[in-house]
């Protein structure tokens, strides 16, 4: 992990250097009148944007989890696709919805537009850290309850204070996850402390005070995430499979329908409008938009899919290794460092790539593909080590002490018991790997070699002189290739599967 902590350590020694002198000196420019409006915009974006999202993820993770509400699997799944799309996608999916009205156009692109798309892209998260929590209350805690008060004293007096450490958990992984954005403000034209990060490096290559004004960030960031990381050291909302506690169901009665509609009208308005939208304005003038936007993305789209492949098996990778350390080898350490570079914001983790490998002796990384890739590693290894490491801890440590009595080795034990164990959970982490380095931005922008650029980067560059529809259909070709890829790579992972099962039977 030198590839990402020594770049961090880097820029954190440099922040204190002013023209070859340690000292506070950048720190101390920060207290201005524009760095601090910036700072307190940025920090009441992310505190709109944690308590909208956990108000809202917090209802409907409650009638998702604990109610018998119809077709709640279906909303499960749904309602969990804004995590897999890019935010500049869903971005500008929303602009073209609000163009439409007299206003709109003004509301998206201001402070309130950022907050309203940021809340639709992070409510899906307190949905999984609040359903976590809400999953894991002993029925028998509330069975006892009931029988000396309603449900509604029992969700006030019991359930409301278990599943406090959650809805404190999503706040703050919200904040942070805001507070570090970068893509949408800066599609919407709206100054925030990472857009002049962004400013300062690559406009005015002021690095000292870019770095400065970064560390600022970071500092809240992390502060944050350690407050509450006995909870994310578990994170047990990272899961795939893990069975929680028998959960008591309360059946609705006569509010199951008109609650489920509410669940409708929100899939409707927050997934299918802004796609609908997307594709209304994409076609709107015929097909010539959208076949420009083909010929726009075509050479990006090979690299897209490619870096993203790459930085996908790195994670998967190097996820296992850290998560095996931790979990197997009781490395706690592990935990709280990935948990700091997590709380690092994309803008701050690509300067520090630039500043640590932008020299003789590292040019054929910073030159090549090698820095995108090492991008997607910093910012995303937090989440995979954290999934490999919950699905690990469903093996009982009684298969690999057995074989290893027998005499099986590290590999071998590996080979035969782990690995088959968890096959189809490390394809999903996969797959995440793979969605979230294809819609990376904040980094990518920043380290990307001549010639290396992704579709999100050209999309960036050309929307400030293209016609809207145009970037419309540009948005909407991303979206179809993502969706094209997912599928084509889980019918892959099938069609492996099947042919594996069918030689192992004969």
């Amino acid at each position: 992990m030198f590839l990402v902590v020594l770049p961090l350590l880097n820029i954190l020694f440099d922040s204190f250097f002013k023209e070859g002198i340690f000292g506070l000196a950048n720190y101390l420019e920060i207290f201005n009148k524009k760095t601090l409006i910036l700072l307190v915009k940025s920090l009441e974006l992310a505190f709109f944007v944690s308590t909208i999202s956990t108000v809202i993820g917090g209802f409907f993770a409650f009638f998702l989890t604990k109610t018998n509400l119809p077709f709640k699997n279906f909303f499960k799944l749904f309602f969990l696709a804004p995590l897999f799309l890019s935010p500049y996608i869903l971005t500008l999916s929303w602009v073209d919805f609000f163009v439409h009205f007299e206003h709109g156009k003004a509301f998206i692109y201001s402070f309130w537009g950022v907050v309203f798309i940021l809340s639709l892209v992070f409510t899906p998260l307190s949905i999984l850290v609040i359903s976590s929590g809400l999953s894991n209350i002993n029925a028998k805690l509330e069975e006892a309850g009931l029988m000396m008060t309603t449900y509604q004293n029992v969700v006030l007096n019991i359930i409301f204070p278990l599943v406090k450490p959650a809805i404190l958990s999503s706040f703050i992984l919200v904040f942070v996850l805001a507070l570090s954005e970068f893509s949408v403000p800066a599609f919407l034209s709206v100054k925030v402390l990472t857009t002049e990060i962004f400013t300062q490096f690559s406009a005015f290559y002021n690095y000292e005070l870019a770095l400065a004004n970064a560390m600022i960030l970071v500092f809240i960031s992390i502060f944050l995430l350690l407050s509450e990381r006995a909870y994310l050291a578990d994170a047990s909302f990272l899961s795939m499979g893990t069975k929680s506690q028998q959960s008591k169901i309360v059946e609705l009665g006569s509010a199951k329908y008109p609650l489920f509609m509410v669940h409708l009208l929100y899939l409707f308005f927050s997934i299918i409008t802004p796609v609908v939208m997307l594709s209304m304005q994409s076609f709107d003038a015929g097909w010539a938009y959208f076949f420009q936007a083909i010929n726009l993305l075509l050479p990006n789209i090979i690299n897209s899919l490619l870096y993203a492949t790459m930085g996908a098996f790195v994670l998967l990778l190097f996820g296992f290794v850290f998560a095996y350390i931790s979990v197997k080898e009781k490395v706690k350490w592990v935990d709280i460092l990935l948990l700091i570079i997590f709380a690092v914001p994309s803008t701050v983790l690509g300067i520090g790539l630039i500043k640590f490998f932008n020299t003789p002796n590292f040019d054929v990384i910073y030159s090549s593909f090698w820095i995108i890739i090492i991008a997607y590693l910093g910012k995303f290894v937090f989440i995979s080590h954290k999934l490999i490491g919950n699905a690990l801890m469903q093996i009982p440590n009684s298969l690999e002490e057995s074989a290893e009595v027998l005499g099986a080795g590290f590999f071998k034990r590996m080979q035969k018991i782990v690995l088959p164990l968890i096959a189809d959970k490390l394809f999903m982490v996969f797959i995440i790997g793979f969605i979230f380095s294809l819609g990376e931005l904040g980094a990518t922008i920043l380290v990307y070699p001549a010639g290396s650029a992704v579709m999100g980067i050209k999309l960036y560059t050309i929307m400030a002189n293209a016609p809207q529809g145009l970037v419309s259909a540009m948005s909407l070709v991303i979206l179809l290739v993502t969706v094209l890829s997912i599928g084509s790579i889980m019918f892959l992972y099938r069609v492996f599967k099947q042919i594996l099962r069918f030689s192992l039977s004969t």
